[in-house]
């Protein structure tokens, strides 16, 4: 399901985590800081400008003087992994590995990063809407069950490109990290989706086959094919180059182009690592 190469990539970033830490907790190391988690740390005094829900009334009662819980501070992060699986993720042509193929290895590898690493993982497959929402991931037995029922996936319908994006402004909580993969064909523009930078840390993952690079040649421009997504057929044209640019003035560095043959390994080190 996942490849060898990013088995043993992910086996090298456990050791060496494990040789930095103090602590094996992995992401869940309690600080001396509070905050409104869900392990009660301890009760204080009630100070002006506290939030009135978290009064805490059995000792309030006992003390005669209002108090108020504190909780520890929730240290995991929450990321969002989005997938495309648009018809058009399913395509190959110089190499043997579809779109899908890796984009789905790349989020094999941020789920089970993020797991051992203390994280909360959601998936959310997309197309023209969200599928099967997967939240808070947070064990290898739960990322592996999901990641198998993903892999599974027939690719189908159009891509809407504002969804991944409409979910983080609305629904999403505030400060996740969030990946977007997909091969962002025939992009719209996302210029009112700016506000949601300054929400989240959002990167982007474009995944497309070598030839796609090719697609603008005259030469190429002859060939008469069927639309993946549409279904319609006609002369070649791409919005490859198009599409390219407005990633790059949204996301700027947060973007990553990657082909399907690729040495994925070495592409993520260097991502992971800029």
């Amino acid at each position: 399901m996942i490849l060898k190469e990013l088995e043993k990539l992910l086996l090298e970033f456990d050791l060496k985590y494990k040789k930095k830490s103090v602590s094996p907790r992995t992401g869940k190391t309690l600080l001396h800081r509070s905050g409104r988690g869900m392990d009660f740390k301890e009760s204080r005094v009630y100070n002006y400008g506290d939030d009135i829900r978290f009064i805490d009334w059995n000792v309030s009662s006992r003390m005669n003087e209002l108090y108020v819980k504190v909780f520890h501070e929730e240290t995991d992060r929450q990321i969002n992994l989005f997938i495309d699986v648009s018809k058009s993720m399913d395509f190959k042509a110089s190499s043997e590995r579809t779109k899908f193929f890796i984009a789905f290895q790349i989020l094999a590898f941020f789920t089970l990063l993020g797991v051992q690493s203390g994280d909360r993982i959601n998936l959310l497959p997309y197309s023209d809407k969200l599928h099967s929402i997967k939240n808070n991931i947070k064990s290898k037995a739960q990322a592996y069950k999901f990641l198998k029922d993903l892999y599974s996936y027939s690719c189908i319908d159009s891509t809407d490109h504002s969804i991944p994006f409409s979910y983080l402004k609305n629904r999403a909580k505030k400060n996740s990290i969030s990946y977007i993969l997909s091969d962002f064909a025939n992009l719209n523009n996302l210029d009112t989706f700016k506000s949601v930078l300054s929400l989240h840390e959002v990167y982007a993952i474009r995944v497309f086959d070598p030839i796609e690079e090719l697609s603008n040649q005259d030469l190429l421009k002859n060939f008469f094919i069927r639309n993946m997504e549409s279904g319609k057929s006609g002369n070649l044209s791409s919005s490859f180059n198009l599409d390219g640019n407005k990633l790059d003035q949204f996301f700027r560095n947060n973007l990553l182009d990657i082909r399907t043959n690729s040495n994925l390994s070495k592409e993520l080190i260097r991502f992971l690592l800029k």
